[in-house]
């Protein structure tokens, strides 16, 4: 099973749907996107499950109306890439991007124009701490 910012295959799929439409989706419209756009051929309990652990990963949230239930991203797709990339260097590279950046670097042959564009990158994001 291939694995996207710590979402399954299947949740990441469900969450494209989200990431697709701006507007909150009603359950209906989940199941059936799951059922005839997926071709999963889920009953309504899976579905639920599926989205309640999109709920507490922290990337899906609802309006928790019992009757009414209205379901959207919490976090863009560009915002968990990022959440995720935080958490790599975090765990891997103890928080430091310079040290991630270092050891990447030695193994990688950058063109002149990635350089460049790093350098462009590093100096928009530079704190004004000396």
């Amino acid at each position: 099973m291939q694995q996207h910012y710590e979402l399954s295959d299947t949740e990441y799929k469900i969450m494209q749907l989200f990431w697709k439409n701006s507007d909150p989706l009603p359950f209906n419209e989940i199941l059936k996107y799951c059922n005839d756009e997926l071709q999963l051929n889920w009953a309504v309990g899976t579905a639920q499950t599926y989205l309640n652990r999109l709920i507490l990963k922290g990337v899906l949230k609802t309006n928790n109306k019992r009757y009414r239930k209205l379901y959207s991203a919490q976090l863009s797709e560009e915002e968990l890439a990022q959440k995720y990339a935080r958490q790599f260097v975090d765990e891997s590279f103890g928080g430091s991007l310079k040290n991630f950046i270092a050891s990447f670097a030695q193994e990688t042959k950058l063109s002149e124009a990635d350089v460049n564009e790093l350098i462009d990158i590093l100096h928009s994001n530079m704190s004004e701490e000396k």
